[in-house]
């Protein structure tokens, strides 16, 4: 089995061209650009009608660099995700519809170091890393994200990177116009189209899964609010587990994405489980699936896995606690009989490398790394993905 999956694989590879460029967004399709920062997490969508939608512009800073799975970035990671969306966005836009903060941390929203850059007299000031540094880019329609004005859900607990973006935030709301909601939780209207709805809104939906660690049942709006009951309260401060998780239908296409949801709720006194146990629950099997927290050792849970049942798995790691091998075990579930799924990550360590290293995940993982694309046509009836140089270069096609 694995002998013949591989043989596929390399088959499949053969058929790409490294300078065949990706084919130009069209209306009718929905493209999903998980963009290789490789310090932290950023997806920028076109939607059906030319709705546009940028979930995270992570730029996590460390004096360590061994932290890195790569060498440090010879830019800002708002810089290269900018070059990257200009290369998708018609010629002489400048706006974006949707801007998504998932959680509150540097991999979403951007570190602090002592070479960051800050503003003046912007009342208040800030530093521009991450999200605040996209704003010098582009301008943003609504931004979203978990606790949106007052961030003291399920009591406050705020580091530098956080009281930066607040900064930003108050600065961009009170002067810039920029309109910022909360993520309501079970809504399935909230990231809505906006170009030409009635065209598309028979194929097209969200459902948001969760935030703040409250999470949907699927039933109406009912949630279950896991950090309010009182056993839960020495886990409020992993804001992991508070991250922002969403399912995106197109047709019968589904894609499943949940930041960096991770982290142990005590659901009884007698036993353990994560947060992503009760997501999966609600999310139901998905197409695609990009995976929690870069496939960390607290995350991928089995019962998550099995819940979501996907085909594809994206991986988007920047450190090295990312692409923990039993997790990474875990995606392929080696007593499953039926198909085995495929991986995809931007990148990867030297010591994980699927091709110079013996992983058993690794017969399941394409060896291309880069920017991972998903073009999905034919109103959710197909789809195929990518993986892309920063230049939109072919390098891989499934």
């Amino acid at each position: 089995m694995k002998y013949s999956l591989t043989v596929l694989l390399c088959t499949i590879i053969a058929f790409s061209h490294a300078q065949d460029k990706l084919p130009k967004w069209h209306e009718g399709e929905m493209e999903i650009h998980h963009i290789n920062t490789t310090r932290g997490e950023s997806t920028f969508f076109i939607l059906p009608d030319g709705t546009t939608l940028l979930i995270g512009a992570g730029d996590a800073k460390t004096s360590e660099q061994e932290q890195f799975i790569t060498s440090k970035l010879p830019m800002p990671a708002a810089e290269k995700i900018a070059s990257y969306i200009r290369l998708l966005l018609p010629a002489g836009t400048k706006s974006i519809d949707y801007l998504i903060g998932s959680n509150l941390n540097p991999g979403q929203i951007g570190g602090l170091d002592a070479e960051t850059p800050h503003t003046s007299g912007r009342k208040p000031d800030y530093f521009l890393t991450g999200i605040p540094a996209l704003c010098e880019y582009f301008q943003f329609g609504k931004l979203i994200d978990r606790d949106y004005p007052i961030y003291n859900y399920p009591f406050q607990n705020l580091n530098l990177e956080a009281k930066n973006y607040v900064n930003f935030i108050r600065y961009q709301t009170q002067s810039n116009h920029l309109l910022a909601e909360r993520f309501d939780v079970g809504r399935n209207d909230q990231i809505s189209l906006c170009k030409n709805p009635k065209k598309y809104n028979r194929y097209f939906q969200t459902f948001n899964l969760a935030a703040n660690g409250i999470v949907w049942t699927g039933k109406e709006l009912n949630c279950i609010p896991l950090f309010a009951l009182k056993h839960n309260f020495k886990y409020c401060k992993n804001e992991k587990a508070q991250s922002i998780a969403l399912r995106i239908n197109y047709g019968k296409f589904s894609y499943y994405t949940g930041a960096d949801l991770s982290g142990n709720i005590e659901w009884k006194p007698d036993s353990i489980t994560t947060i992503d146990y009760f997501v999966g629950r609600t999310c139901g099997k998905v197409d695609v699936c990009k995976t929690n927290d870069g496939c960390s050792s607290e995350s991928m849970s089995k019962e998550f896995i099995q819940s979501i049942q996907a085909d594809n798995f994206i991986v988007m790691p920047w450190n090295n606690h990312h692409l923990d091998p039993v997790t990474m075990e875990r995606l392929i579930n080696p007593e499953k009989k039926s198909k085995k799924p495929i991986i995809f990550s931007t990148q990867y360590p030297e010591k994980y490398n699927p091709q110079k290293q013996r992983f058993m995940w690794g017969d399941y993982a394409c060896p291309h790394t880069g920017n991972i694309v998903i073009k999905v046509a034919n109103k959710g009836k197909t789809y195929r993905i990518y993986v892309v140089d920063d230049h939109l270069n072919i390098l891989a096609k499934y």
